[in-house]
């Protein structure tokens, strides 16, 4: 009996792998361009949104909102101003202690390169600030990398890009483009349904 039971368990997984157990299942969510604002934690209403999840792709009311999964961090990053630096990006450990068991690899990080927003096609696994604030400058792009937890089942993270379009002054906000793709195991960067 336990056998059968066996052997009807192994071809049910079979089925479901499709012939490739360790495929990801296909991309449902297609990455769009966002154009997003943010306006500084320090000196601005609680109100108005600080911070960004790339697991939502929504803008956060640091300290009203709730975390977007479960035993994750509230945000991946936040908009500050720095009395010496100036306007920042930082990720959440920059700004708290991240949880003691959380591997370097599952925490939210960002990561500044030169190259042009619309020719980053794939998310850097690698090389993410995760306890620092980024200075932003008109122009900077960005890797951004989310939270673990997160809903991916495969426990990876999801992955952006951010180009910094503005710096307001008069409302002490940033105004951003960005690109999330928060398909689970794919980390490409372009528009439409991704196929990596």
């Amino acid at each position: 009996m336990r056998l059968r039971g066996l052997r009807l368990l192994v071809g049910m997984v079979g089925l479901a792998g499709c012939n490739d157990p360790f495929a990801i299942l296909p991309a449902s969510r297609t990455n769009t361009v966002d154009t997003l604002e943010l306006l500084a934690v320090n000196g601005t209403e609680l109100s108005r949104p600080s911070g960004y999840s790339l697991t939502t792709k929504g803008l956060l009311r640091l300290g009203l909102d709730p975390p977007p999964v479960f035993n994750a961090p509230p945000f991946d990053f936040m908009y500050r101003i720095d009395p010496a630096e100036g306007p920042q990006f930082a990720p959440y450990g920059a700004v708290a202690v991240p949880s003691p068991n959380q591997v370097e690899s599952g925490r939210p990080g960002l990561q500044t390169t030169p190259t042009p927003f619309d020719e980053i096609t794939e998310g850097q696994q690698i090389g993410y600030t995760v306890d620092r604030a980024i200075v932003l400058t008109t122009g900077l792009r960005l890797y951004a990398r989310s939270s673990l937890p997160n809903n991916c089942f495969l426990g990876i993270p999801y992955y952006a890009k951010i180009e910094v379009l503005e710096l307001i002054d008069s409302t002490r906000s940033v105004k951003f483009r960005i690109l999330t793709n928060n398909n689970c195991g794919y980390r490409g960067l372009e528009p439409g349904l991704p196929t990596r």
